[in-house]
């Protein structure tokens, strides 16, 4: 991906995935378990790719955990479920998990598109 990791037409079917996972606990844990096992149990990743996968799903974890806050409004509810920067890194982990993604033959995309979304998280870069 080269420019806006976001016009990708695979990334932006990702983005669309991610937006019915966002208020769902079971779609986002099946999500981690996904990464588990396809990116993490077969070893293929580098360092730096696992640094920005803990990243990545430290923010899903913490994403879930407000999800399953006793007392949740609905307000609350929807601000979550239309949360930016953790919508850009479930549309990522999405992304890298799935077949079309050229990151099953080289790790450079799959960095390049975690990276890229830890950084929007963190609030580096503008949500596009």
């Amino acid at each position: 991906m080269t420019g806006d990791m976001g016009d990708s037409i695979a990334f932006r079917a990702s983005r669309e995935a991610a937006r019915s996972m966002m208020g769902d606990v079971g779609a986002l844990r099946c999500l981690l378990h996904v990464v588990d096992a396809r990116l993490r149990a077969r070893g293929a990743a580098g360092v730096a790719t696992h640094l920005h996968l803990d990243i990545a799903e430290a923010i899903v974890d913490a994403h879930i955990e407000e999800l399953a806050e006793p007392g949740l409004t609905a307000g609350r509810l929807a601000q979550l479920r239309t949360d930016p920067r953790c919508l850009v890194v479930v549309a990522a982990l999405h992304y890298v998990t799935t077949t079309h993604c050229p990151a099953a033959v080289n790790g450079v995309e799959d960095l390049a598109v975690l990276h890229w979304a830890t950084d929007v998280a963190r609030c580096q870069l503008p949500v596009s």
